[in-house]
């Protein structure tokens, strides 16, 4: 009877402590179950450059995705100048989540998934997109941060600048899968991109669309994904 009780208690104290865990649970993903999708711990960085490499710096509630299937939920933020999904594990550490097309994320209101897209010497290349709306035709934004270089001061009056941070997000247009293209937010750029879409001049002279607006153009191609 001891035994048993025993018994029951290790299992109860295991289940309580996997339970503990689950919002920063590794996970083995791949068909030989070898690959872990979170990384290592990482100490929060307390050295202060001008600017930030997050949109938000704030973690936020969210969920990780595999597959389509919510694996992880837990306090997750996005790095846009190393591009990279963190989770958070405590006041002082976080994970990274490792870059897969099979990976995803939900941030808040905001959902996180790789696209492929052309860059600007057209090569095809990878990078976490957030979808402005659904169906064949969508408005993606690319959150993007990179790293001006400090520049010391060039006389005794002059001051030296630090290194900052710069937010070069962009928006691009992905359609029926293929490679996302780099848009501005202007008439010209989009009607190009929708160039084998009719209707797109009209509804958007008929609806007084703005186009340098991001709620107007989705809009738009809500309209032409339901004509398609």
């Amino acid at each position: 009877m001891n035994t048993f009780r025993s018994f029951v208690f290790i299992i109860t104290i295991f289940s309580i402590s996997i339970n503990a865990n689950s919002q920063i649970a590794f996970g083995n993903i791949d068909e030989g179950g070898a690959v872990s999708f979170v990384s290592k711990p990482k100490e929060i960085d307390q050295t202060k450059l001008s600017g930030s490499p997050y949109l938000e710096e704030d973690f936020k509630f969210g969920q990780i995705f595999v597959k389509e299937e919510k694996k992880i939920q837990g306090k997750l933020r996005y790095n846009a100048f190393n591009s990279e999904l963190e989770i958070q594990k405590n006041d002082y550490e976080y994970s990274s989540i490792l870059k897969r097309t099979y990976i995803s994320a939900k941030i808040g209101d905001d959902f996180y998934k790789i696209y492929g897209y052309l860059d600007a010497n057209g090569n095809q290349r990878t990078a976490y997109f957030i979808a402005k709306n659904e169906g064949e035709i969508k408005l993606l934004f690319k959150p993007e941060i990179k790293l001006k270089s400090a520049r010391p001061a060039a006389t005794n009056y002059d001051r030296d600048v630090p290194a900052t941070f710069i937010d070069i997000s962009s928006y691009y247009i992905v359609i029926d899968g293929k490679p996302a293209e780099k848009i501005r937010l202007k008439k010209r750029d989009i009607f190009e991109q929708l160039k084998d879409y009719r209707g797109a001049k009209e509804y958007v002279k008929q609806q007084d669309l703005k186009l340098n607006k991001v709620n107007d153009i989705v809009k738009l191609l809500s309209y032409l994904n339901k004509s398609i």
